[in-house]
């Protein structure tokens, strides 16, 4: 299969190219910078002609979307919140018009942040009880519902932990430091 992976050079995208590729799959690495340690092909998700044209020109059979703003407590500053709801809502609708626009199917990585944290049982794959709590949380949540609206073949996966490779080496560096907990959102 041949596939395209958003958000490259952060730590999810990369050790979803490098698993793809060790698995037989041709992976298309795309990031808005140029990773020094995979291949790149530069894509900023939020211009919807670049990632409509990419898209269009790679044909891929599917694209795993990983690009995001992720700096969770940095979403709240008043002068990001822009660029988060941008990159997080309106670069995933972009990528989800342009799986549609050539019938490919799109895996969405989104966060456990579209809920409120509360209660005390797990819920369950297609609830639909939303309540972000943050600004993280509500763009995530409308990168979720554009895919629904725009696509018929998607899939949207909600983590809470992002771990891997390059996640062992933070963990670690998190020990180090004398943090006893680290979150790593998407």
């Amino acid at each position: 299969m041949k596939i395209l992976v958003t958000g490259v050079a952060g730590q999810l995208g990369y050790d979803v190219v490098n698993e793809l590729t060790r698995r037989g799959h041709t992976a298309i690495g795309t990031d808005v910078a140029e990773s020094s340690l995979i291949p790149t092909t530069k894509l900023d998700i939020t211009d919807r002609s670049a990632v409509c044209e990419l898209i269009s020109n790679i044909k891929p059979d599917a694209v795993i979307h990983c690009a995001a703003w992720t700096a969770v407590d940095a979403a709240e500053d008043a002068e990001n919140c822009k660029k988060v709801f941008a990159i997080n809502e309106e670069g995933t609708a972009n990528i989800a018009q342009a799986c549609r626009d050539i019938d490919c199917k799109m895996i969405y990585i989104s966060t456990d942040y579209v809920f409120s944290g509360q209660g005390t049982d797990p819920w369950k794959a297609d609830c639909k009880e939303y309540s972000p709590l943050n600004v993280y949380g509500e763009s995530k949540l409308n990168g979720e519902l554009a895919v629904s609206a725009i696509l018929d073949k998607y899939f949207i996966v909600r983590i809470a932990w992002v771990f891997g490779k390059t996640a062992a080496i933070s963990l670690k560096l998190c020990s180090i430091l004398g943090k006893n907990t680290m979150r790593f959102a998407l």
